[in-house]
């Protein structure tokens, strides 16, 4: 099946005959539109088999930038029954026209072959971006925008992150890190900030008379994720400004109530100017002792250069893994310490061995969160999807668009895994 069409691009389609049955074909298409690319689609389809193609209703990723429909037809010239998917994404660069595609095999092979012939159409077009040169500036920019990356472990071995010349990190302990580049820009992965008291809560006012003057624990109203930040902000620099540019919400994981991801403009006032920022913010539910806890996940860059520096903030982001043994071992020896600390506290006031057992929440809240979140927001960037195949009884990450096509076609063997049903050492 050969798709040509005066619409199309110069170069001709591609056609992939997949081994165990069906066909895909795939190019580019001249088309001011997902839907005038979707009709030019369907009209090749009735013109190649000599019937109309009846069509189901058109699906839309979640980044609205892929459509799909399935179709079923009967070809005038056979009896059999045919089955398809025609897929259409739209390219966010201007200037660049829908990519299209079709899937298609009898009817009676289609939701067994369909997976097969998605993952042939995505191992194509990678393999067509990778080979299509860039022009002028695009070229320019993607040929340098991701400098030279070099594996660095963390210093106490609990992650790892691929960094350029020059860049340092500043912070790492448990799987978190703080990363700082030479122009300010900074990546934070894992982070969690905590214990923070609301202090109208009557168990916290009667706690703090206890309190050390040097040494006053965090204090925000109890809020959602995005003000508890704000508060955060507020606290450790009062001239501060953060302006949201794009809140969207997350599905929180582990003991997370509320998450959010935000695109922001962040002013430190310490004469380097603003930052472009998108992080993940999720907060915990407060616990028996009144406390919470802010998990933060995220890059910025000055504002100035921030879309040039996008590419190489991803890369870093990206590469982070953590190194669960050490992480483990990092928080058994916390355990013990604060077991040790809270056995000399029972003899102190009642108010410092409260303070012991809420550091030890406070440890154990940011083991729940960390790998969880960070999983979250790396598909959340990634524009992924966490999938299981009931079949094969395995589960992994894979595009939204390749994830939302394999669930249409064949829902009792696909299904979507939400953040909170996670795996530790399965999804994460």
């Amino acid at each position: 099946m050969m798709l040509m069409h005066p619409a199309a691009a110069e170069d001709s389609f591609k056609v992939i005959d997949a081994p165990g049955g069906g066909q895909v074909v795939y190019g580019p298409v001249q088309a001011s539109s997902a839907q005038a690319a979707m009709g030019i689609m369907l009209r090749n389809v009735h013109h190649h088999f000599g019937a109309a193609p009846t069509v189901g209703k058109v699906f839309q990723s979640r980044d609205g930038q892929t459509y799909g429909a399935f179709f079923t037809l009967t070809p005038g010239a056979s009896h059999e029954p045919i089955a398809g998917l025609v897929i259409i994404a739209v390219s966010a660069g201007a200037g660049i026209g829908p990519a299209a595609a079709v899937l298609y095999d009898s009817a009676a092979r289609f939701a067994k072959t369909e997976p097969v012939l998605m993952h042939d159409l995505i191992d194509g077009w990678r393999q067509a971006s990778a080979q299509r040169p860039a022009n002028g500036a695009q070229a320019a920019m993607t040929s340098s925008s991701v400098p030279n990356l070099t594996p660095t472990r963390f210093p106490d071995g609990s992650g790892a992150v691929n960094l350029p010349a020059g860049w340092q990190i500043t912070f790492a302990s448990h799987g978190s890190a703080k990363i700082v580049g030479p122009k300010g820009e900074t990546v934070l992965l894992s982070n969690t900030v905590g214990p923070i008291y609301d202090p109208t809560d009557p168990r916290v006012q009667s706690r703090l008379r206890y309190a050390a003057p040097n040494n006053r624990p965090l204090m925000c109203r109890a809020a959602d994720a995005l003000q508890t930040y704000q508060c955060l902000l507020r606290l450790n620099n009062p001239q501060a400004t953060l302006e949201v540019t794009q809140s969207r919400p997350l599905p929180p994981q582990g003991r997370a109530v509320q998450s959010v991801l935000i695109d922001a403009t962040l002013d430190l006032r310490d004469g380097r100017g603003p930052l472009s920022c998108e992080l993940g913010l999720s907060i915990t539910a407060i616990n028996a002792l009144a406390s919470r806890t802010l998990g933060l996940n995220g890059t910025c860059a000055p504002q100035s250069s921030a879309a040039a520096e996008r590419p190489t903030l991803k890369a870093i982001y990206d590469s982070y893994s953590i190194n669960g043994q050490v992480v483990a071992r990092e928080f058994a020896r916390d355990e013990d310490r604060s077991r040790a600390a809270g056995a000399a506290a029972r003899n102190q006031a009642a108010a410092a061995h409260a303070a012991e057992d809420a550091q030890s929440a406070s440890f154990q809240a940011h083991m729940d969160n960390i790998d969880r979140f960070s999983k979250s927001f790396q598909n959340y960037q990634l524009d992924q999807t966490e999938l299981q195949d009931n079949n094969a009884n395995t589960r992994g990450a894979v595009p939204n668009e390749l994830a939302d096509a394999l669930v249409k076609s064949n829902p009792d063997r696909f299904q979507t895994v939400s953040t909170q049903n996670f795996l530790k050492g399965v999804d994460f």
